[in-house]
Parts: C-alpha cells; structure tokens; sequence
C-alpha cells in the first residue's frame, strides 16, 4: 500500500490499515516514512513563518507574549489553591521584564552574517522537526506497549512501533499553528486525534477491546501527570514562602 493511502488511512481510522502495518515486514519502515512525511512538512512551513516574523522583531516580541498570557491563561484555570494563583500573578506581572528579555536577545550579535544564521536555523529546524515527531512517538509507544502487556495484551514491539507511527500523521495540522489564533486549538486536535489513532492501534495490535486500549494508551501519562502537579504545588509553596522570607 503506498505510504499516502496509509497516512490517509490513519487519519480515517481504517481498521485494515492497522490491520497490514501490524502484520508488514515492512511495517517500522512504512511508519517512519510518514513521519518524515509530516515532519517535513511542518519544519518548511514553520521555519518560512519564522524567517519571516524575524524581519520584524517587534514581532517575534508579541508571538512571545501571545504564547506567555495564553500558557499563563489555562494555568490560571486550572489553579486550584491559593499559592498557585500567587505564582500565576506574579507571573503576570513580569510580563514586561519578558518582552525586554526577548527584544535583548533578538538584539545580540551573530557570529555568522544574519541572513546566513537564518537560513542555517530555518534548516535545522526543518531537520529537527521529524525527529522531535520520532522521538515522541517511540516514547509513547513503549510505555502504552509496557501496559498494555500488563494488561493481557499480545503484541510485539515491532507490530507496535509500526502502527504507532500512524498517530504522527494529523499533526501534519502542525503547519498551521504559525497563525498564533490558531496555534492552540489546532494543536489540540492534532494531539487528541493522534491519540485515537493510538488507541485505536493498541486495540489492533494487542487484540485488546477499546477500554483496555484506552488504558494503556493513558495509564504513563496519566502517573506522570500526577507526580508532575505534585512537584509543582511542592515548588509553587517553596516559591510562595522564599518570597514572603524575603518580604
């Protein structure tokens, strides 16, 4: 089957796509075309976006501080103890001190003749994109493969890596998040949709039902996410009190 009409088929949530990645020789090979399919094409349109918003630093400026009040935004949501809202305005406040940071930065010299060092950085950005993409998957994949087989289910690493790549293939979305309103929410689908096709993969490749998939795809993740808001109260409150020694 030609790599498109795999992609294509990921997307759609063929069954028989994962049925034949899981059972091709050529399985591993097939998926990382993929991913370097949509890395790709994510790095050229992300490094052109950025070639072209470093002509205006004011710009690259405000891409910042969009990015910092939308991150500053959801935790602030989600902030649920007293601490945590402190941390939140008090980063807030340091809004401006950022920005000047940024426009410090954009302002130090280069080694090499700027537009030389832009056409070096938009390439390696391209470069980096794919493997940014393999890395990830790989490691979502070990870990839904480590519970999955705790949870009863049959399948091999191979089989695994194979069909995990296909959940690479909708963050070809990816593309668009250079526009800043729609940088957020793109990413959102991209990252739940791959997620289905994850799960939608485990189910195949570990003959488990869609439950236990489910499971396995979010058992690591989950844990760590846990442990992750703990170190952050923990910290939050070691920031809290070393501000309030020092007042």
């Amino acid at each position: 089957m030609p790599v498109i009409d795999t992609f294509n088929g990921a997307l759609t949530l063929n069954q028989r796509v994962f049925t034949e990645m899981r059972d091709a020789p050529d399985g591993v090979r097939r998926g990382f075309l993929i991913i370097l399919m949509v890395g790709l094409l994510v790095g050229v349109f992300q490094s052109a976006s950025a070639l072209i918003s470093v002509t205006d630093p004011e710009r690259v400026v405000q891409d910042v501080l969009f990015s910092y009040r939308q991150s500053l935004e959801q935790q602030q949501a989600t902030a649920t103890t007293a601490e945590q809202r402190e941390v939140i305005r008090l980063l807030q406040e340091s809004e401006d001190e950022l920005a000047e940071m940024v426009r410090g930065i954009l302002a130090v010299p280069t080694t090499l003749p700027r537009p030389v060092a832009l056409i070096l950085q938009a390439l390696g950005q391209i470069v980096s994109t794919p493997l940014n993409y393999l890395s990830n998957m790989l490691l979502a994949v070990v870990f839904t493969h480590l519970a999955a087989r705790q949870l009863g289910g049959q399948g091999g690493i191979r089989a695994m890596v194979a069909v995990g790549s296909l959940s690479v293939a909708p963050h070809a979305l990816d593309a668009l998040t250079f526009v800043p309103v729609l940088s957020f929410p793109i990413s959102m689908i991209a990252w739940g949709w791959g997620l289905i096709i994850l799960i939608s993969g485990t189910a195949v490749v570990h003959r488990l039902d869609s439950g236990k998939a489910t499971l396995a795809v979010l058992l690591y993740p989950s844990l760590l996410i846990v442990l992750a808001v703990l170190l952050g109260c923990m910290l939050g409150v070691l920031f809290v009190t070393a501000l309030a020694g020092i007042g």
